[in-house]
């Protein structure tokens, strides 16, 4: 497959320019497919998909509030109905029509909420093991990752090792490209997550949706859809999965990938991107274009 014909990383101002959303655009003037990453993590983890993807399509990894490069919410609102709110100023702000959106975990939540206000401006939607009914336990997990993560690291080989300690699924390459993006260099030479801890807070400004309100967003989205689903997930069970893709979305599908849980593009990248780069292909022409 061919790499991308550029790369550039550009910050929007939303909400009246208090906040920066920082995008990685990427491909060409091809198809819009914009990457919503997790909790707790950043525009890096897509790294491994938009790098083997071909030309075809433009891809818009984003940061999300609170994570990466992209500004920090002094109020610590996080929700995924606030997130999804900056994700559409940005699609406005670069005249982005009839995107697709591929979202994981949070940002799945973030890609149907933003579904529903595109409305029919939406050409695809992929939803990445995220559901209207995840495991608590599990999901509670992650939000004690992001809080148990060390504040500082000596270099971004170990945060690469601490992260495989808890992530024993994931692949060498796809970690290191999360990994490279997800730090900084202080003044003292050593590394520091690009993260408010926040983001793991159940603030009553991040208040989520209710699962039968989930529910009915899926039933309501009218784009052909993605249920991406690692075969290992704690977070999204699989009559779930096959519920929202058989019966709750219009237009749904379900794809499994094997050797992986949760977090599906990073513990089995080539069956992942392979899955993505199928789905779109199948897309109306039609459908998929934009700018």
């Amino acid at each position: 497959m061919k790499r991308p014909l550029f790369m550039q990383r550009r910050n929007i101002r939303v909400r009246n320019g208090r906040f920066d959303i920082s995008v990685e655009d990427s491909g060409s003037i091809g198809t819009p497919c914009v990457l919503l990453h997790g909790r707790g993590e950043c525009s890096g983890v897509w790294r491994t998909l938009t790098e083997d993807a071909s030309a075809d399509h433009r891809f818009l990894s984003i940061d999300l509030r609170g994570h990466g490069d992209s500004s920090w919410d002094p109020e610590g609102d996080y929700g995924s109905r606030t997130l999804a709110r900056d994700v559409l100023e940005v699609l406005l702000a670069l005249n982005i029509r009839k995107p697709i959106l591929i979202g994981h975990s949070l940002g799945g939540s973030v890609a149907l909420q933003l579904t529903g206000m595109l409305e029919q401006f939406t050409a695809g939607l992929v939803l990445v093991d995220f559901g209207p009914e995840s495991d608590a336990s599990s999901s509670q997990k992650v939000r004690a990752e992001i809080i148990d993560t060390p504040a500082r690291f000596d270099s971004i080989d170990e945060y690469v090792v601490w992260l495989r300690d808890r992530r024993p699924l994931a692949n060498g390459r796809a970690l290191r490209n999360f990994a490279a993006h997800a730090l900084r260099r202080t003044q003292t030479g050593a590394f520091e997550p690009k993260l408010d801890r926040r983001v793991a807070d159940d603030s009553p400004l991040s208040e989520e949706p209710h699962a039968d309100q989930f529910w009915r967003m899926l039933s309501s989205a009218r784009c052909p859809s993605l249920v991406v689903r690692g075969v290992g997930s704690a977070v999204l069970k699989p009559q779930v999965a096959l519920r929202m893709a058989h019966q709750a979305l219009p237009k749904g599908r379900l794809a499994t990938i094997s050797g992986a849980g949760h977090a599906v593009m990073t513990d089995n990248p080539e069956e992942f991107n392979r899955t993505i780069r199928t789905f779109l292909a199948s897309l109306p022409q039609a459908a998929s274009g934009g700018q």
